[in-house]
């Protein structure tokens, strides 16, 4: 790839974003759209003793977020961005696919993905168990 690489996506932590754009660079994904840091799931409400205008954005601010949702004409792929991929990233895979399929009411198929360096061996089972993928991107030279 040629073109400058993208250091800064919403929500995305530096390490994370490198990881992504490897992904990116190693496997082209066919997604014409990505959408980054995606607000799903009802929010946590702080209670009735907090003014609306609060409540509102507890609700907002306390949603789950996914780091990377790709579009396809026909499903929606679900990417969590991890170093190491474990149980946090096993669970956030199956609660994300979850919201999103409610927040966004979607009735095409959603499919969630861990993209990361390395994984912890124990949760293979589980990912395989849950229909979750598994991407182990090697760090690219970009010297």
């Amino acid at each position: 790839m040629n073109q400058a690489r993208p250091t800064r996506y919403p929500h995305l932590l530096p390490e994370d974003a490198e990881l992504w754009n490897d992904y990116i660079e190693q496997y082209s994904p066919p997604h014409p759209t990505f959408l980054y840091d995606v607000a799903v799931g009802p929010g946590r409400d702080p209670g009735d003793s907090f003014e609306d205008s609060i409540r509102k954005m507890a609700l907002q601010l306390s949603k789950r977020r996914i780091d990377v949702v790709g579009v396809l004409p026909d499903g929606i792929d679900i990417f969590e961005l991890t170093q190491s991929a474990g149980l946090k990233s096993l669970a956030q895979a199956i609660v994300y696919r979850y919201w999103l399929t409610v927040t966004w009411q979607l009735t095409i198929p959603v499919s969630s993905s861990i993209i990361c360096r390395s994984y912890q061996p124990d949760v293979f089972p589980l990912l395989l168990a849950h229909d979750i993928g598994l991407l182990v991107v090697q760090p690219q030279n970009h010297a």
